[in-house]
């Protein structure tokens, strides 16, 4: 077969393929590492360029629809433009199978590195926003609450201004400027550990960490926009040993689950306090009542 009818059956099967086929041939291009740099572990994906053009596309889209929703009334950053991206839009624009795929092989990856063998594992991405930041905005320190994960995927870097070069700072000085940093805890002084790490990222990059983890992005000086998209998701697994991984207890949404209360229901076993309670009934004990 020569090369030419070669590249147009490629391009016709992409053209053909169905979200999950096209988010599993595009999880195989994905470069993912599982980095461990203090506690819990953060999943640091390179994502292809068809996934960062279609949500370039989508969030240019976005931020030019006058009747967009403010998604910042809920964060803390200070940065004008902080705006809500719907499943809807990402469904419709193909991307919610490849995130979901992200997301999915993040969890298994830690769960199983950590010695847990999984029967069934289930992630939701719950909300989405742009951050579209520009000079001198930034994000204080904080964490996402109501959630189990938290991701970021930038999208767009500004030229900025290096303040050593421009003599603002000195040499010695290490610039932050429209870094992110995660902040673990208080560092060893001796050096022995880190308690927090900081970089520069690149667009395409996806990171994804326990909503727990503090973390904080810096202002920045110079002309064009920052972007990245963040989202919070949510997991629920159950362990080959028939058990719903401890995290669920923390879950409200699996409360109501009927496998999850078979998991939970006492098997007609009378408790402890139970026992003594009705020992000292029997006994008519009044020493013995005082102490139930």
């Amino acid at each position: 077969m020569s090369g030419k009818k070669a590249k147009k059956e490629r391009k016709e099967l992409k053209l053909n393929e169905s979200p999950s086929e096209w988010a599993e041939r595009l999880a195989k291009k994905t470069d993912f590492n599982l980095i461990k740099p203090f506690g819990p572990d953060m999943g640091m994906f390179q994502t292809p360029d068809e996934v960062q053009r279609k949500l370039l596309d989508l969030t240019d889209k976005i931020l030019e629809d006058q009747e967009r929703i403010d998604w910042g009334k809920n964060l803390v950053g200070n940065i004008k433009e902080e705006t809500y991206v719907s499943n809807k839009d990402l469904e419709e624009a193909g991307l919610y199978p490849y995130l979901q795929g992200m997301l999915y092989n993040y969890v298994w990856n830690s769960l199983t590195r950590a010695g847990h063998e999984i029967e069934t594992l289930q992630v939701h991405l719950d909300h989405m926003w742009i951050v579209s930041q520009y000079a001198d905005e930034y994000n204080p320190i904080h964490f996402h609450t109501y959630c189990d994960l938290s991701s970021v995927l930038w999208l767009k870097l500004p030229i900025m201004e290096d303040r050593t070069k421009s003599k603002k700072l000195p040499e010695y000085k290490m610039q932050r400027d429209g870094m992110i940093e995660f902040v673990y805890k208080t560092a060893c002084p001796g050096g022995l550990e880190k308690g927090s790490v900081s970089f520069m990222p690149q667009p395409g990059q996806l990171c994804i960490f326990p909503s727990n983890l503090l973390h904080t992005v810096y202002p920045f000086k110079g002309n064009g926009e920052r972007r990245s998209v963040a989202f919070n998701s949510h997991w629920n697994a159950k362990l080959k040993n028939g058990k719903m991984f401890d995290k669920a207890m923390r879950n409200p949404s699996d409360q109501s689950n009927e496998e999850y209360k078979k998991t939970l229901r006492s098997k007609s076993e009378v408790s402890g306090f139970a026992e003594r309670k009705q020992r000292s009934l029997n006994s008519g004990d009044p020493e013995e009542k005082n102490k139930v």
